[in-house]
Parts: structure tokens; sequence; C-alpha cells
């Protein structure tokens, strides 16, 4: 219930002045009646607050205390009253006995006529919500301007410090602070902040959402959190000390209307932001097309966008698997593709500044692309690029399954080119392989991963033309050949050695050896021959597990 005191925010009411009885402004007001005639004691009741021109005891002292008397026995609030209307000042008898009761005599301005100051109390009275609107339409108002006029978050969140009457802070969807009123910079209130902070981070879920809690410098008060929408998947948060108990006409009502504007500046500046990234992904676009003939620039760009050139470098990219219905109904939705794929931007950021890597974030075509940097020299520990990878893909799997291709490190920035490349093709090297969900390492592709790239029928052609009649051996003589070039070969072409591992004498191995340099036309100790029956052999092996 509201108090005498309560109503001189309300128009008519700023202008009037307490004549007497101040101790009981703190009076309940549940109604207000107007009246002039002698018998309105028999019209009021307990919490009605009297307004009135006076006009039925001008001339009697004595009827204006007993009315007093009565009305304080019947608890009445108090009374309204145009002293200057027919009293020059009150009587003094009347003002004594209005102290000596705490009962409230007010004096209303001669230009407030009672109606309209009746009005406005039962108004304030009976439906408080709509003042506490109109309240929270006024800020919304105040803050619309500032921030047509430009002003920075720091300057709104002082303003709706002030409106409220409050501390108050605005936190990224991380928990970090952005900004927050001039409360903080007392010392007493930077250990509250620390406090606030760190406990929001506890349950960043449920401070995103909104809630209420305690922290142990400020037991007595309740700080509740408000989420303020943004671009990202998650809000941001206006966090309120003491938001419970508002002072009228303030409301939670007024807290969303400037949480509305707060979240507009945010998007503002989120767009000024992703201008950014484009000129980020612009660079990056540049350096990997190698379009920046310029070393120098090549660093002074990277380092402008956060890439030390005296640190080496891993290249992780990441991309949504294009396979199942989920993806297939993705793609018919523009809106919502965009939605996920800014959902993963930020997601991948949120890992990057919780790893405490050193790295950044770019975007090229399909691939989400992150280089992490480490010190000079040094090449990334496979452990800890695994565990980050997987943190990576634990908070990005859902509804659409996310692949990851992790390179080598490379030691210069000019040679990212070179990582991101190895990091492609690991990706690609997993769907080749009709894997979803995967994180895949680069490994250096060997001969034989090299020779599965190529046609079988070409590997079939270039195997028959370099072995002849021994491609097909059918006789045991021709196997027995067959066996000792591999062995002879792999022996580094020493007799002795061959003979030791097929337990065959040496001139065995001898004569072995001339007949199939006689059958290929070839000596084995050339290294352009040597090297072509290797390959030969090497391709034979891959047609028969082909077969097979």
């Amino acid at each position: 219930m509201k108090t005498v005191n309560d109503l001189f925010i309300l128009e008519g009411m700023k202008d009037s002045v307490v004549l007497a009885g101040h101790r009981g402004l703190t009076r309940n007001v549940q109604f207000v009646n107007i009246s002039d005639t002698p018998d309105v004691i028999n019209f009021l009741n307990e919490n009605h607050l009297l307004l009135s021109t006076g006009y039925a005891f001008k001339d009697d002292p004595e009827l204006f205390c007993e009315l007093i008397r009565q009305m304080h026995n019947l608890n009445c609030s108090g009374l309204v009253i145009k002293i200057n209307r027919f009293f020059k000042e009150l009587p003094t008898e009347v003002k004594l006995l209005a102290d000596d009761l705490a009962f409230p005599i007010i004096d209303l301005p001669t230009k407030h006529t009672l109606g309209e100051v009746s009005r406005h109390i039962l108004n304030y009275l009976n439906d408080a919500e709509a003042e506490q609107l109109y309240y929270a339409l006024h800020v919304q108002k105040e803050f619309s301007d500032m921030m047509i006029k430009g002003y920075s978050l720091t300057a709104l969140i002082e303003q709706l410090g002030h409106f409220l009457s409050r501390p108050t802070l605005l936190l990224n969807h991380r928990g970090e602070k952005i900004a927050h009123s001039h409360d903080f910079r007392m010392d007493s209130m930077k250990i509250v902040e620390q406090e606030i902070i760190a406990k929001v981070k506890e349950d960043l879920t449920a401070a995103r959402a909104g809630c209420t809690f305690t922290v142990p410098s400020r037991e007595h008060q309740s700080i509740s959190t408000f989420s303020v929408q943004t671009k990202r998947q998650h809000p941001s948060m206006l966090v309120i000390v003491d938001s419970m108990t508002l002072p009228y006409p303030s409301s939670q009502m007024a807290i969303e209307q400037a949480g509305n504007v707060i979240t507009f500046t945010i998007i503002k500046e989120q767009a000024i932001e992703e201008n950014s990234r484009l000129l980020k992904n612009n660079f990056f676009d540049d350096l990997i097309e190698n379009r920046i003939h310029s070393d120098e620039e090549i660093l002074s760009r990277a380092n402008y966008y956060g890439l030390n050139e005296d640190l080496s470098n891993i290249c992780i990219v990441c991309t949504v698997d294009q396979k199942g219905q989920n993806y297939e109904d993705l793609q018919l939705y523009e809106k919502k593709a965009g939605e996920l794929y800014n959902s993963i931007y930020d997601q991948l950021e949120d890992e990057i500044v919780h790893s405490n890597l050193e790295g950044v974030l770019f975007t090229k075509e399909k691939y989400f692309v992150m280089i992490l940097q480490y010190a000079d020299g040094n090449e990334a520990d496979p452990n800890e690029v695994t565990e980050f990878v997987n943190k990576c893909q634990a908070s990005l799997q859902g509804d659409y399954s996310i692949s990851f291709g992790v390179s080598n490190t490379v030691q210069s920035i000019k040679d990212i080119t070179t990582a991101y490349s190895e990091a492609c093709e690991a990706i690609m090297s997993g769907y080749d392989m009709n894997m979803l969900g995967f994180i895949n390492f680069y490994k250096m592709k060997e001969l034989e991963d090299l020779l599965n790239t190529i046609p079988k029928k070409d590997l079939k052609a270039l195997y028959e033309n370099t072995l002849k009649s021994l491609a097909h051996p059918k006789t045991k003589e021709n196997q027995e050949l067959v066996k000792t070039i591999q062995v002879y070969l792999d022996s580094q072409c020493e007799i002795s050695e061959t003979s030791r591992r097929l337990f065959i004498h040496r001139n065995t191995v001898k004569y072995r050896i001339e007949k199939a340099e006689e059958l290929l036309s070839c000596s084995f100790r050339d290294p352009a021959h040597s090297l072509r029956i290797r390959v030969a052999l090497l391709i034979g092996s891959i047609l028969k597990e082909q077969e097979s």
C-alpha cells in the first residue's frame, strides 16, 4: 500500500508543502475523498485521504481540531487543504494538535484543482501499473534519443543506473564486462563487481535467462540479471543490484524498455564488427590465393588482424557436413542457414577465448578457419590441439554434424597458405572415406597414397610395360625371379644380403638378377631403372589389393 509520502511524485502534489504532522507521512493511503461539508467525518474511513478547501471550519478552529481528532481516531491518512483559499495560515492550535498526533496536513497551491489532484492520486492508487508503464515509456524515449544521438553503451548504462538509482552492469554473453555505472568506480563496489562476474560465470545459462542471487559482500541485497537479446546465439546480460526494491515509479517494465534500446545499440555495434570481420576475411582470402605480393604488406595486415609474425602456426578448418536430411532442409531456409553459421562462428570464437590459446578466426567459402599460434619454433602439442578440437566439436554438434581438418605446424605467416591446404586436404580425405562428424589430422601422402589416386587402367599399363613378361608370372621360375628382384632392391642391390634373406646361394642370386635384367632390358644398379622397377612392384601389390 502507498503512503502519503509516495504521493509527492504526482502532478499537483509535487508543489505541495507539509504544514504539520510530518511524522505521519508514513500513513497508508487507500482512497481519496473530496468534501467541504461539516459532517464529512461520516463519509471517511481508515486510510482515506481528505481533500478540502477548509470552508466548513474557516471561522471555527475548534471544529477544525475536532475533525483532526476524529480523522486520527479513524486512522485516516491525512488532510490536503488549500490553505490560502479561506485561511491566511494554518491555525496554531490545529498545527500543534496535528504535530502531536503525527497527522499530516498538506497545503495544496490554489493553481491546482481538488478534482485534478484527486484524479492523479486515484490513478496512482488504483492503477499503479499504468503509472509505471508511463514511466517505462518515458525511459524508452530518453534512451531512444540517446541511441539516435550516438551515445555509447557506457553512457546508456550510466543513465539506466541513474533512472533506477541502482548500481548497474552490462555483461556480454560470456559474462565479461562491457560497461558499468559510476557506482562501481568506488573501491568497495569493485569487490562487488568481481563477485557478481564470478557468480554469473558459475552458471551462465541461468544468468542469460534471468535470475536473482546474492554475493558475499552484499548478502542483504538481491542481485538480478536481465536478458539482453542480440544477434549472437546467446544474449548479453544487464545486472542490477537490489532490483527487487526499485524506487517508484521505476519497474521491471522500465528495465525492459531500456534493455530494448541497449539491444539495438549492441546490434549496431555488432554490425560494425561484422564489417570488420568481412575485411578480415578478405585479407585471409588474399593471403591464401597469393594476391598479396609484398612480404611487408602480408606481415603488416596479418599483425593488424591479430597474427604475430614471431609465432609458429597451425590451421584448423571446420564445416557443417553436407549430408543428411537436416542439412537438406537447412538449404531451403536461407535465414536459418545464416543463423546457424553465425552461431558456429560465435561458439568457435568463445572456445578460442576460453582455451587461453593465441588464435584468430576467419571464414573462407564453406570453411571456418582457426589459426592457432605457438611460441616461435615450437611444434603444436598434439594432445593440446586434440583436446581443443574435441571441445569445439562437442559444443557445436547438435542437429548437424561438424567435421574438422588439422594441418601440421608451419613456422611463418607466409606458410599459412600451405597449412590451410593441408587442413582442407585432411577434411576432404575424411569425406573420401565416407566419414561424418570426424576430426582428421593431415598426413603427408606416401607413394602408395599417391598411386592410389591414379586411374586403375593407367596403373596397370605402367605395371605391364615395366615388368613385361614378369608382370603376370605363371611359372614357378618367373615367380622366383620377381621375388628375388623385390628382395634385391630392398637390400640396396647387395647380393650377400639378398642371399641371406632368401636362404639361397650367392651364385643363384647373381644368376637370377642377370636373367631378370636381360628380360627387362635394364640395369638394377641404374637409379632411374631401379626406381621404375620399384614403383612397378608397388603398383603390383596395389592391383592385387584392389582385385581381392
